[in-house]
């Protein structure tokens, strides 16, 4: 790229944020028209509301895109109204994995901006301070700009956690480092050594390329999927059904573990995905080891995450506890175990109670 080029680029990034989902492990608080970026970590905002405004100024609100899956546009639609342009929200007909949300989504922002950095993200992770983040994105932004790579966060692990993925750093480069290898979701074994090593970052799902280099990628990695973006921006008819029968596996696998051309980025943030009750508990436990909201008395009760919804909760004795209380259900269930709150939807679907879905 030339300096202007360069220049140009690096001035007016834009941000895809990838929404949907039904968030299955947030049962009953997130539902399939509730899906967890409309969750609420503090019941003020919610998790996507969080995400768009710690973007600007870095990033301006007319060039932050969310992208949605069409089951949920209504639900994103009302959520979103005066957070972004009516416009920047895009529809994907059917949710058909990471690769193809990001190259869709992408093409669809050259589209209508034009060149440039984009950054890509989750619109429901746990991130603080703001002024920290953006100036990590700053640094991934800039070195985006200037290299034809794409750009990774790397998170410095607090713990070894077995259900993240972790990205090894190689050499210092461009101010970040080289990405050696992907590891996803290792064993707790594995995962305790790669954190001891100091070698290893959590990966936190962010993204950042300008367009030319994600096109490069795309059409070296994934061709097929390259040629079908090209043609689906167009939006001509039976479009929607072209997109359904796409099948490709997540960005991470698609693009990131095959390329040779992939820079890390140290965070200078806290970060955590939020995958769980436990999860949540873990950002906003107090110093007794309580993270409560709503009306919720804890008498001699430790560990425990409880969400009371417009009546008095009271736990007495309990230690290591989720309870989370709604308009129609309430789960009650061990602190450690709420991965397997997916389980509930599955019983709930065998037992034809898809109100409660």
């Amino acid at each position: 790229m030339s300096k202007a080029s360069v220049a140009r680029t690096a001035a007016l990034p834009s941000a895809l944020i990838i929404a949907g989902g039904q968030g299955t492990r947030f049962w009953p608080a997130s539902r399939r028209l509730r899906p967890k970026p409309l969750f609420s970590l503090d019941g003020k905002s919610t998790l996507l509301a969080d995400t768009i405004a710690r973007l600007p100024p870095l990033i301006a609100t007319e060039r932050i895109f969310v992208l949605v899956p069409a089951a949920q546009a209504q639900s994103f639609a009302d959520a979103l109204a005066g957070a972004i342009p009516p416009e920047n929200l895009l529809i994907e007909p059917q949710p058909r994995g990471t690769a193809v949300a990001i190259a869709f989504g992408c093409a669809l922002i050259k589209q209508r901006r034009g060149e440039g950095v984009v950054a890509v993200m989750p619109a429901d992770h746990f991130i603080q301070p703001a002024s920290r983040f953006r100036a990590t994105l700053a640094r991934a932004i800039a070195i985006a700009a200037r290299r034809q790579a794409i750009v990774v966060i790397g998170v410095p692990p607090t713990r070894p956690d077995t259900g993240y993925g972790y990205q090894e750093a190689g050499e210092p480069i461009a101010g970040g480092y080289r990405v050696k290898r992907f590891v996803e979701k290792p064993p707790a074994a594995v995962a305790r050594k790669m954190v001891q090593s100091g070698r290893f970052f959590w990966n936190a799902g962010m993204f950042v390329m300008s367009q030319e280099s994600l096109e490069a990628e795309l059409s070296k990695q994934v061709p097929a999927l390259a040629a079908a973006c090209t043609r689906l921006v167009k939006q001509e008819r039976g479009w929607e059904r072209r997109y359904a029968g796409l099948k490709f596996d997540s960005f991470d696998y698609e693009v990131l573990e095959k390329s040779g051309q992939v820079i890390g980025v140290r965070a200078s943030f806290r970060w955590d995905d939020v995958g769980s009750w436990n999860g949540l508990w873990e950002t906003q436990r107090d110093r007794h080891g309580n993270a409560l909201m709503g009306q919720v008395l804890a008498l001699d009760s430790a560990q425990v995450l409880a969400r009371a919804n417009g009546r008095l909760m009271v736990l007495l004795g309990v230690k290591d506890l989720i309870a989370i209380d709604t308009d129609d259900a309430l789960l009650i269930a061990h602190r450690e175990r709420t991965q397997e709150v997916r389980r509930v939807i599955e019983e709930l679907k065998q037992r034809g109670l898809a109100a409660y879905l």
